[in-house]
C-alpha cells in the first residue's frame, strides 16, 4: 500500500549493490480510483469530509485519494559521475519495518515507525541533528499524524530552542494521497528541493496543538524558503 513504492526504491538500490544491475527504474503509480476502493476507506472513516487534505492542521478530519505516478532512475554514484548524468540527489540507504503487531490499518504503531526511523540513520551513519528537513507519510488522518510525531519526537528528541529548527512537510496536502505512488512522490519533492536549495511549502493553516509538534525541534513549512 503505502510504503510499496518505496520498497521498490530498496530492492532497485539492493540490486545495485550487488551488481546485478547498473541501473534501476523503481517507482509507484495509482491510475485508477476503483468504487470498491473509495467504499472501503469510507468505512474505515479515513476519508475528510470537508474535502481537504491538511497533515497537522487543526480540524484536519482524514485524507483524500489522488491518482498519480512517479519513477525515478537509480545508478550506482560512482557511475552516474562517469556518465555525466544529471543527479538530483544521492540515497544513502533506506530503513524499514513492520507495523504488523499494529492495532490497525488506521492506527500505525509508534514502535514500528521509531524502528524505522533509528534503522536509516544507524544504515547511513547520519545524525539526526544534521537534518533540516523531512518529508512525512502526513495523511491528515488525526491519529497517524500524531503517531508520526511521536516517532520522530523519539528519534529527534525535545525542542531546545524557542522555535522549531526542523521544516516537516507532506506533499499530500497538494496531491491528495496516491497510495502506492504516495512513497515515490515524497521522494521526488525531496529531491527536487535538494536540487533547488528550497524548503518547499505544505498546506497547512493552523498547526494543531494536540500533535505536540511544538515540543519537537520540527515546524509545519508553510512558505518557500531558501535551504
Amino acid at each position: 500500500a503505502c510504503a510499496s513504492s518505496l520498497l521498490a526504491v530498496a530492492a532497485a538500490a539492493d540490486e545495485l549493490h550487488s551488481g546485478r544491475s547498473n541501473m534501476m527504474l523503481a517507482g509507484g503509480v495509482n491510475a485508477t480510483l476503483p468504487a470498491d476502493v473509495t467504499t472501503s476507506f469510507t468505512q474505515l472513516g479515513a476519508l475528510s469530509a470537508r474535502g481537504r487534505v491538511r497533515p497537522f492542521e487543526l480540524g484536519s478530519d482524514g485524507t483524500l485519494l489522488g491518482e498519480g505516478l512517479g519513477v525515478v532512475v537509480l545508478k550506482r554514484l560512482d557511475d552516474a559521475i562517469a556518465h555525466g548524468d544529471r543527479i538530483y540527489a544521492v540515497l544513502r540507504g533506506v530503513g524499514y519495518s513492520s507495523d504488523g503487531k499494529g492495532a490497525g490499518l488506521l492506527a500505525p504503531s509508534k514502535e514500528g515507525e521509531t524502528l524505522a526511523i533509528r534503522r536509516t540513520y544507524q544504515l547511513t551513519g547520519i545524525a539526526p541533528d544534521s537534518i533540516d528537513l523531512v518529508e512525512a507519510h502526513g495523511t491528515g488522518i488525526p491519529l497517524g499524524d500524531k503517531t508520526e510525531i511521536a516517532s520522530l519526537k523519539s528519534v529527534f528528541g525535545e525542542r531546545k530552542t524557542e522555535v522549531g529548527v526542523k521544516a516537516i512537510g507532506s506533499v499530500k496536502s497538494m496531491i491528495s494521497h496516491c497510495i502506492p505512488g504516495a512513497g515515490i512522490a515524497g521522494l521526488i519533492k525531496m529531491s527536487m528541493a535538494w536540487q533547488h536549495r528550497v524548503l518547499p511549502p505544505t498546506l497547512c493553516e493552523e498547526v494543531n496543538p494536540q500533535l505536540g509538534i511544538h515540543e519537537t525541534p520540527f515546524y509545519v513549512n508553510t512558505r518557500s524558503a531558501p535551504w
